[in-house]
């Protein structure tokens, strides 16, 4: 692993990993002595940390201060044997710069007559060997070389010898996506006329014949490519290598297809049957006539999320090489390890203890590790971060702010209707409670497990284990689940970037079926975070009695939607477990519930739910449970105290509260619910029982300190 950087000077150690920027010094970092002391500006004078965010490699390398040198990926990819290489990575993982630093490595410099210039003089090549360059605004910057220009090809000839050696055709599906077949075809015309634009001097090329020198002003007119019919679309790239082999002296033709398929994607959970089958069979066309059988290819290369496997679309392809982000070979050029984000943070001077938060935030996806092979165990894993999450997180400025940033990427809307399932809500709950869950991982998605997905989105299927199965293995696809790592078929969410986004799903659920106040949720939330924040022992007291009082408040006026006659709520364990996780997400998700995370923990015990909540300093196990307050005396909150002691060993922090809440269950209205309250502590100022009673008075329910020596047979 390594990153590079840009330096205004003349020399740098070649032993290097990292280069200066502007001359500043960094840790881990061994940069050699500038030559040029003008040149060299001095740590007070560094200029402010960036990284530049998107698909554009050049502005990546330009106007970065600090990026990740993936270029070692262009010498597995022009080494691979497959003729087609499909790489199926999740969501903002860096699949379009990548592909875009391949295009800028390969491309032969043309003028506008499409006349050979020297490479050696072009940024592109400049970008993988060094030199320097114009960054606008920013003056000359001197960039130091990529890890690509000491590399050999086949162990014999350096990589840059082949740079800026082949024509390439470079396609990009992702704005065509829209919502009937007839507007899908518009925008690939659109697509295809921005393509042979790049080719433009095709027009006049001497290479080529009168003919063939007007198709490709088909193409390139703007009303003219409007009026392409299938037949010319589906053999497009295919002509256009054509005509790039013959213009470029019968060199072979490099085919580029980024988010190949974003459109299909859409199209077979949005789309009617017909239109899905018309779009399939239009992209099948582009695909097999431009990557298979075609003489004038050297290699293609599509990326996307996912393989598609139905209706022909890539079946056609037997040349074809598949890998996603569970083949070792490729995923080690997309995410961010642990050392790339080490030094990023360094470079943005990242607090260590917001940098230790931020891997809680952003870190946790589990891929194979690479070992120069493709035989790699299960138990070699290596921890990813989403590239998209952590420039954003970066760019913010603001190391102390952590939230979510799918919303700005990725979509999982479709949830918010399948959260309303018991099968969808239990496997949800479980994910965002820390929990694993088990299910087969489907990586070719045929026709009918699309036709599954958009049935249970729509809410006309079954759930079945099957649909469970698609929907879950659709999340995994898109990045929203890991490999648990302990057990075969096991999957879990990522971190808490995802936790929230799954999370607010659950919550816009429990506002579907009961009316809960906000204002009184974020009360209860808010004293709930002043017991986290270790109070001395008379403030424990006066914020367990406000969280009483609160709690009570918002207990008494939470309503099932449709609840008529008003009674019974409490009876039904399912809506308290409902209650309970959106308090437990409220909490988590609060302004200052970053520093929270929280589990439901699974009870054997009939009608209780339990809930760990802990920061770095202090661990709470809150026991709920629903009884009548006259049938049991004390014993129900004696043995609940107990039951919350033996879950103990769950915590690792050293100050720990044990919580029992008690929600009396009965024939009466909402105004008459009451509550009973106990919590046992050991804290840094001792051993305390403290409770409160249905009536409001204080009571410890007969428990008293002894109750904690039972504390280390659960260590």
């Amino acid at each position: 692993m390594s990153l590079s950087r840009k330096r205004p000077v003349e020399s740098l150690s070649q032993d290097s990993s990292i280069a200066s920027a502007e001359g500043a010094s960094l840790s881990r970092t061994q940069v050699a002595e500038m030559k040029n002391p003008d040149a060299n500006m001095t740590a007070k004078k560094k200029s402010t940390p960036r990284i530049k965010r998107g698909g554009d490699f050049k502005d990546l390398v330009i106007q970065s201060t600090i990026f990740a040198d993936k270029s070692l990926f262009i010498k597995d990819i022009i080494e691979d044997s497959d003729t087609a290489l499909l790489l199926a990575m999740p969501r903002r993982w860096g699949k379009t710069v990548n592909l875009d630093m391949l295009r800028r490595f390969l491309e032969i410099p043309v003028d506008d007559k499409g006349e050979r210039i020297d490479q050696s003089i072009t940024d592109n090549h400049k970008l993988f060997a060094g030199g320097r360059v114009d960054g606008g605004i920013r003056g000359d910057i001197m960039l130091s070389p990529l890890k690509i220009s000491n590399a050999n090809l086949f162990g014999e000839t350096n990589a840059l010898i082949v740079q800026g050696t082949y024509p390439v055709i470079y396609v990009d599906f992702k704005n065509c996506k829209s919502d009937c077949f007839d507007t899908v075809r518009e925008e690939v015309k659109r697509v295809l006329n921005s393509c042979f634009k790049q080719h433009r001097y095709l027009e006049k090329s001497d290479k080529l014949d009168e003919e063939e020198k007007e198709k490709i002003k088909r193409y390139v007119g703007v009303v003219s490519s409007k009026k392409l019919n299938d037949d010319q679309i589906k053999s497009s790239l295919q002509f256009l290598s054509e005509m790039l082999y013959q213009h470029h002296a019968k060199e072979k033709v490099w085919i580029l297809i980024d988010e190949y398929d974003a459109v299909a994607n859409v199209a077979c959970r949005k789309f009617d049957t017909g239109d899905i089958d018309r779009t399939i069979e239009l992209f099948a066309g582009i695909y097999e006539t431009a990557l298979k059988g075609n003489f004038y290819l050297e290699k293609g290369v599509l990326t996307g999320v996912q393989y598609i496997a139905m209706s022909g679309m890539l079946s056609g392809l037997n040349n074809l090489g598949k890998f996603n982000f569970t083949d070792a070979k490729y995923a080690q050029y997309y995410g961010l390890d642990q050392g790339e984000v080490d030094l990023f943070f360094d470079h943005f001077e990242v607090p260590k203890p917001l940098a230790d938060e931020a891997k809680s935030w952003y870190n946790g996806y589990r891929v194979p590790k690479y070992n120069g092979n493709l035989m790699t165990s299960p138990e070699e894993l290596v921890s990813k971060y989403n590239i998209w999450s952590i420039i954003s997180y970066l760019q913010g400025g603001k190391f102390d702010c952590f939230r979510s940033h799918w919303e700005e990427s990725g979509n999982i809307d479709f949830l918010d209707n399948l959260v309303t399932k018991p099968e969808v809500r239990e496997k949800v709950e479980k994910l965002v409670d820390g929990e694993p869950i088990s299910f087969v991982w489907k990586d070719d998605f045929l026709a009918d497990d699309f036709k599954q997905l958009k049935n249970m989105i729509g809410g006309n299927k079954e759930i079945t284990p099957y649909g469970l199965s698609v929907l879950f293995s659709h999340l995994f696809i898109g990045g929203y689940l890991t490999i648990d790592g302990n057990t075969q078929n096991s999957y879990k969410l990522p971190n808490m970037e995802i936790m929230h986004e799954m999370g607010k799903r659950l919550i816009k659920y429990y506002q579907c079926i009961c009316t809960l106040d906000p204002a009184k949720i974020q009360s209860v939330t808010n004293v709930l975070q002043k017991i986290m924040r270790k109070p001395n022992r008379e403030g424990m007291k006066d914020c367990f009695k406000d969280f009483y009082d609160r709690f009570k408040e918002l207990i008494c006026t939470v309503r099932l939607v449709g609840d008529i006659n008003e009674d019974d709520i409490f009876a039904n364990e399912d809506i308290v477990q409902s209650l309970l996780n959106y308090i437990a997400l409220q909490t988590q998700h609060s302004t200052l519930g970053s520093e929270l995370y929280t589990t439901k923990l699974c009870s054997k015990r009939h009608g209780r739910a339990d809930i760990k909540i802990t920061n770095k300093d202090v661990g709470v196990i809150m026991e709920v449970i629903c009884v009548l307050v006259s049938d049991h005396g004390n014993n129900h909150m004696n043995e609940a105290i107990e039951q919350a002691i033996s879950y103990q060993n769950l915590l690792d922090t050293n100050e720990n509260l044990f919580i029992v809440i008690n929600v009396e269950w009965g024939k009466r209205t909402f105004k008459a619910r009451t509550i009973e309250f106990l919590c046992a502590s050991t804290m840094s100022y001792g051993q305390a029982v403290f409770g409160i009673n249905a009536s409001g008075d204080i009571d410890t329910f007969g428990v008293d300190d002894n109750v904690m020596e039972g504390f280390a047979e659960y260590k």
